[in-house]
């Protein structure tokens, strides 16, 4: 009778050894972080928190947005790396980020990296205000050999820099202004405090333009805007511009988290952008979401810090 009691005891304390492990292994078991390399108000902030609101339904835990604006969005993925790789922090990846890694001499090395997936290209626009003494690029060109004219880019370091080229090869005099989110940049100008802005589709100077609030001169995108009713605004490359904008949006995470906790929120996280609801949402701001898979999204990143090797030489002659 004492063997049976023991026995039965050996198999208790087993199964509870057994569930205990399953729980601990349960994923996800608590709050999630998602760090997002831009400022509050921008369409990767944006973006991000309808993602997000989605994400915490679907897992049952809380996922938290938090903002790291600055570098293109380096400094978000800079912390992300010194953070646990317990698959409970993500990291909004844009491709300006390995773009901008090129131009500060320390670029992106994906095998640092569980790249998730990518959820959405988009659309950057050149605007200008409705006071100014030009309609069209052309115009632009004119005016801005002999007067100086402001830029404030919209928190992408991509777009800053083929704006730049964009003067260096047509001797342009643009003053760029700096800002750290596609809403910092509309604020600018719809404020009157630049001439010129670039944001993305999707920000209040794109509503703007949209409602001829500001002029839309032309898109820094090779995709031009047909797909918003807009085939006559022309694109960079259609100007002749060299180099253009290739932005997508997508999320990582520690390349040394166990890989089922990558595999699993790549899961979740495309099961949220292929979401009907998602997707309704997102294309209420003229975005397009469109997911991307990691292995496919590592391999455009690899293209994109090419092209801004390009660029840097171009810019440095």
């Amino acid at each position: 009778m004492t063997k049976r009691i023991a026995l039965a005891g050996l198999l208790g304390l087993a199964a509870v050894m057994a569930n205990g492990a399953q729980a601990q292994d349960a994923y996800p078991s608590e709050p999630i972080t998602v760090l997002v390399g831009f400022g509050a108000g921008g369409m990767t902030d944006v973006s991000s928190r309808i993602i997000a609101e989605k994400l915490e339904a679907n897992l049952g835990v809380r996922v938290l947005v938090e903002n790291r604006p600055g570098a293109g969005g380096l400094l978000a993925m800079d912390e992300a790396l010194e953070l646990p790789a317990d698959g409970y922090t993500f990291v909004s990846f844009l491709s300006d980020g390995p773009f901008t890694s090129v131009f500060q001499d320390r670029p992106v090395d994906l095998e640092d990296w569980a790249i998730l997936g990518g959820f959405m290209p988009q659309e950057r626009v050149l605007f200008a205000r409705t006071d100014a003494p030009f309609e069209t690029v052309e115009e632009l060109v004119a005016y801005a050999k002999d007067t100086p004219v402001t830029f404030a880019d919209g928190g992408a370091f991509w777009s800053a820099r083929v704006m730049e080229a964009f003067a260096k090869k047509n001797e342009l005099n643009i003053r760029l202004v700096p800002f750290r989110s596609g809403a910092e940049g509309s604020a600018a100008i719809l404020g009157g405090h630049v001439t010129l802005a670039e944001t993305g589709v999707g920000t209040s100077a794109w509503q703007a333009g949209r409602s001829d609030g500001l002029k839309i001169m032309a898109t820094l995108t090779p995709g031009g805007l047909e797909a918003f009713d807009m085939p006559d605004v022309p694109t960079f490359e259609e100007l002749g511009a060299d180099y253009v904008v290739k932005l997508q949006y997508g999320y990582a995470m520690r390349g040394d988290t166990p890989p089922e906790r990558v595999e699993a929120l790549a899961a979740a996280l495309q099961a949220v952008v292929e979401d009907p609801e998602v997707q309704a949402r997102l294309r209420e701001l003229d975005l397009t979401p469109r997911w991307m898979p990691g292995d496919e999204y590592q391999e455009l990143m690899v293209g994109v810090m090419d092209d801004a090797a390009e660029l840097k030489a171009y810019l440095a002659e």
